[in-house]
């Protein structure tokens, strides 16, 4: 497994919530500190969930956001109000290739830890990186919520999974959410903050106003959905 994969941009930092949260089918809000391999920066993101719907805010420096509902995935452009649908299987022939550069093991510590309010069980991973060197750490997984990881990729990144082996993939594919990950001893991901709430549908659709564009690549022109 390769935890810096899961190092992505967002929004606000807030401190953990300190009252415990049911993670079994999490809808609501959670917000992550995320840190880059290599760097002392830490970024931040947002992620929003209700039934299968998720919204992921803060990518890129512009402000976008991605909302996925089931095999549905449109990409949200704020700085030229447009959207984009993403095929289901897109990318994923390259993460096939990518997958078999990736070797190593995660098992169960025994270790329970709360993280911004909700349990979330910590797995021991040894493996490789990118680069062929050695690298372990631990990854803490909640069920039904957390970093959705399996849902946010669209079998993208499922090469992650198969990394860690059998069960830790069976355990993401079956609900299994990020709530942290350390990578050769430093920090590279938790989550600070969860707030249990209901959103509103419009939360997961393109706002009014945004016009559709194809994706780079697949010919067309933009046009009014």
């Amino acid at each position: 497994m390769h935890p810096a994969k899961l190092c992505l941009a967002a929004a606000c930092v807030f401190a953990a919530a300190s009252k415990p949260i049911a993670a079994q089918g999490f809808d609501g809000v959670i917000q992550f500190v995320s840190h880059e391999k290599d760097s002392n920066e830490a970024d931040t993101l947002t992620q929003m969930t209700k039934g299968s719907k998720i919204r992921f805010e803060g990518m890129g420096r512009e402000g976008g956001a991605m909302i996925i509902d089931g095999n549905n995935r449109i990409i949200l452009v704020p700085d030229r109000k447009q959207y984009v649908n993403m095929p289901a299987d897109f990318g994923r022939e390259a993460a096939g290739a990518e997958s078999a550069k990736h070797h190593g093991v995660a098992t169960k510590t025994g270790k329970m830890e709360n993280i911004a309010g909700i349990p979330c069980e910590d797995w021991h991973y040894k493996g490789t990186d990118d680069d062929g060197k050695a690298e372990e750490g631990e990854v803490c997984v909640a069920k039904g919520a957390g970093m959705m990881i399996s849902r946010l990729s669209g079998g993208m990144s499922q090469h992650i999974f198969d990394a860690g082996g059998q069960a830790f993939n069976d355990a993401m594919n079956n609900g299994g959410g990020i709530m942290k990950v350390t990578n050769n001893g430093k920090l590279a991901l938790i989550a600070v903050r969860a707030q249990a709430t209901s959103l509103p549908d419009a939360m997961f659709a393109p706002p009014a106003g945004y016009t559709k564009m194809d994706m780079p690549g697949m010919g067309g022109r933009p046009h009014k959905p």
